[in-house]
């Protein structure tokens, strides 16, 4: 009885193939190079924060890449007996309603002013205001790679 040759050279070809590793005619996917790594990351909107701050109060997309993670409240217990007091804590990400800070046509909708500390080349609160009310919340920012949210200061009652 005699067997037929091709089935044991088909098995052997295939084997065979499986034993090498394909010989790559292009870089790996893996091997990023710095062009492809630094265009994955995400690019700052602005480096100046006259430019960034609109951007940011404008566009909640915006607010939600660059506040940090977690992100600071501070803010008042109207309740506190004897009397009010700070209460501090640490957002994360999936706690922080947004958008965080109102946008410039809210802020004149609702008549708040905004005031700009500068507290360093890398630090600047930005704060708002509402005349003859007790509404006063303080934004901080610090910039890293790009400019970031980093604690909110609710001082209102």
């Amino acid at each position: 009885m005699r067997i037929p040759a091709l089935p044991f050279l088909l098995a052997a070809v295939l084997l065979t193939a499986c034993d090498k590793a394909p010989t790559p005619t292009t870089a790996p996917a893996a091997a990023a190079t710095p062009a492809s790594t630094a265009s994955s990351a995400p690019t700052c909107p602005a480096e100046q924060f006259d430019r960034f701050l609109p951007l940011f109060e404008n566009d909640v997309a915006i607010q939600k890449a660059y506040v940090t993670d977690p992100l600071q409240s501070d803010s008042v217990d109207p309740n506190a007996d004897p009397e009010p007091k700070p209460v501090s804590k640490s957002l994360a990400r999936a706690e922080v309603a947004f958008p965080v800070m109102p946008s410039q046509a809210d802020q004149t909708k609702d008549g708040l002013v905004a005031t700009q500390t500068v507290s360093g080349p890398t630090e600047i609160a930005v704060k708002l205001v509402k005349p003859d009310t007790d509404y006063q919340t303080t934004f901080f920012f610090r910039k890293d790679d790009c400019w970031h949210l980093y604690r909110v200061k609710d001082d209102s009652l």
